[in-house]
């Protein structure tokens, strides 16, 4: 997101909460925020007001963002590295995820499989 976007963002939370706004708080929110959108960014903001008394942080806006809008869960570490290992394995054993995950309990394909 640009600059730009950020700060009309910041005017609005100023906005609610009254704090000052200036560039260096632009640049500080933007080394840590800047990355996501401006939409997604204000929406974060607006749902963190909805819900909390207390002045909107940069680490509450990256905490909502990383929430699955699904199932409304923080991503796992740990899961992420084992999809990743995964995915490591069945490609120097010459399968899809789709296929291990279809076989993983049959011992015989996991065999053959490994032994390749």
């Amino acid at each position: 997101m640009k600059k730009s976007e950020l700060a009309i963002v910041l005017a609005w939370v100023s906005s609610v909460d009254g704090r000052l706004i200036n560039e260096m708080t632009v640049e500080a929110w933007h080394e840590l925020v800047g990355g996501y959108s401006a939409a997604d960014v204000r929406a974060a903001v607006v749902d963190h007001y909805r819900e909390e008394p207390r002045r909107v942080m940069p680490a509450d806006v990256v905490k909502r963002l990383q929430v699955d809008p699904e199932t409304g869960v923080l991503p796992s570490a740990t899961d992420e590295l084992l999809a990743e290992q995964k995915a490591d394995w069945c490609k120097a054993h010459g399968v899809t995820v789709d296929e291990f995950d279809a076989n993983q309990h049959d011992l015989e394909w996991v065999t053959a499989v490994s032994n390749v």
